[in-house]
Parts: C-alpha cells; structure tokens; sequence
C-alpha cells in the first residue's frame, strides 16, 4: 500500500538522520578532545618558550658575571690568573647556553607559526560541525513532524476504508434481509441464502482482516447475533415451506433484533478502530 510505503520511508528517514546525528556527535567529541590536546600542546610550546627565555636570561647573567670575574681577576694579577680562565671558561660556556636558548625559541616559534592555524583550522571546523549538526537536529525534527503526519495520514485513509467497508456491510446486511422477504413471498427454502461464514461479514470476520479487531469485546460479541440473523432466516424459509407461521413469526422476530445487535456492534467495532 501507498501509504504503508510512505511510512516505512519516513522511518528509513529518521532512522538515517539518528545515525548522521550520532555520527556527528562521534566527530564532536573527537574535536572536544582534540580541542584538549591542541590546548595542552599549546600550554607545552609556551612553557618551553619560557623555559628558553629564562635559560636565556639566566645565561646572560652567567655571561655578566664572567667578564665581571675576568674585571676581578685583572685586578689581583698574576694570583688571580687561574680564576680568570675559569672566567673565560664560564663566558663561552654562557654564551653557548645562549645560543643553545636561542636556537629553542626559534625552533619553538616556528612551532607555534605552524600550529596556529592548525588551532584555528580545528577551532573553525568545529564550529561549521556544530552548524552542520545544528542542521542535521532541525531536519530531524521536521522528518519527525512529517513522519507523525503521514502516520495520521494513514490513520485516517485506513478509517475511511474501514468505515465504507462496514458501511457496505450494513447494506449487504438490510438487503440479506429482505432478501429472506422476498424467498417467503416465493416459498423458496432456506438453501437460497448463504450461511453466517460465507457473506461479507462472515468472511471478514473469519478469514480476512477482521481478526486483528480480535482482542475487542465488540468484535466477540457480534459472531453470535450474526451467526442467530442467519440461522433464523434460514429457519423461517424452512418453516415457511411447511406452512407453520408462528415459527416464521418467532424466527422473523429474532431475526430482526439479531439484527439490531450485528449493527451495534458494527458500529462500535468502527468506533473503536478510530479511538
């Protein structure tokens, strides 16, 4: 059925749009945490920064108080030449350290040229990723909308079906009957007019689509005012070729209040598939 088809769309449709959604919820929070580790990695570049700046600035104070030892040492003179090439020692040895802090931070700020955009790239994907999912939540919501819709949709053709069905029912039901008129007019038996399974009713109810209505008390109680419509039909054509009227009277009677209850609960079995 169309609208059956329609449905089981809908719902690949939600079904497909959950797992994007979670998909991206994946991706999400592998930005959260690559957002972390861009962090960190961050927080390590600009401790190493420090690090070289204070190696350097410490080195430049080594370097100050070498050439300030080497001013003592000349002072002293020849007592003081051993201090003066510990002195020296100590100067090249700053100056190293120096150039050692410098090449780190040039190294560090290379580093950090590089990556900045690379936090950012991140920073910026992840924020299209919360529009795209942004999105993606919306679209589902309005699938979910049109899904609740064509549910109801289908909810109501099926009611309409249902209804001229049961409305077709009652007709071939009032024509059965005067149709059991007509046979005690022509003094025709009962075996001109089918049995209580065989017309639309009866099939329905035993054969077709009739037994998903099987958990109601409507649909319990029609099989027997429908089963007693037919059987005293039958039995007032029977009586009838006999010749005893009071037995038609009496089965024409419990015909017609059978009858009454085989539209009644037609009717709410109607009512019931709205609910």
């Amino acid at each position: 059925m169309l609208l059956d088809e329609m449905e089981q769309l809908f719902h690949d449709m939600l079904d497909n749009a959950q797992s994007l959604a979670s998909f991206l919820n994946e991706i999400d929070g592998h930005f959260t945490h690559s957002n972390e580790e861009i962090e960190n990695f961050s927080s390590w570049l600009k401790k190493i920064k420090d690090s070289a700046n204070n190696i350097d600035r410490l080195s430049s104070q080594a370097n100050i108080l070498s050439i300030n030892s080497a001013i003592e040492a000349g002072h002293i003179g020849r007592e003081g030449a051993g201090f003066s090439v510990l002195a020296q020692e100590m100067k090249k040895l700053s100056l190293e350290i120096q150039r050692q802090a410098s090449a780190i931070a040039t190294i560090n700020n290379n580093v950090s040229s590089r990556f900045i955009p690379v936090k950012e790239n991140t920073l910026k994907n992840q924020q299209q990723l919360q529009e795209v999912k942004k999105i993606v939540t919306e679209g589902h919501e309005n699938l979910s909308a049109l899904a609740e819709h064509a549910g109801e949709l289908k909810h109501i053709c099926q009611f309409m079906s249902m209804q001229q069905f049961f409305n077709t029912v009652k007709l071939d039901h009032v024509l059965w009957k005067e149709a059991i008129y007509v046979h005690l007019l022509n003094n025709d038996d009962e075996n001109c007019v089918n049995q209580h399974t065989e017309c639309r009713l009866g099939k329905w109810y035993y054969q077709g689509d009739g037994r998903k209505f099987a958990g109601t008390e409507a649909f319990r109680r029609l099989e027997e005012p429908h089963k007693l419509v037919h059987q005293c039909g039958r039995q007032a054509l029977a009586a009838n070729l006999i010749g005893d009227e009071n037995a038609v009277k009496h089965y024409i009677e419990q015909m017609e209040q059978a009858s009454v209850n085989v539209i009644k609960y037609v009717d709410v079995l109607l009512g019931s598939f709205n609910n």
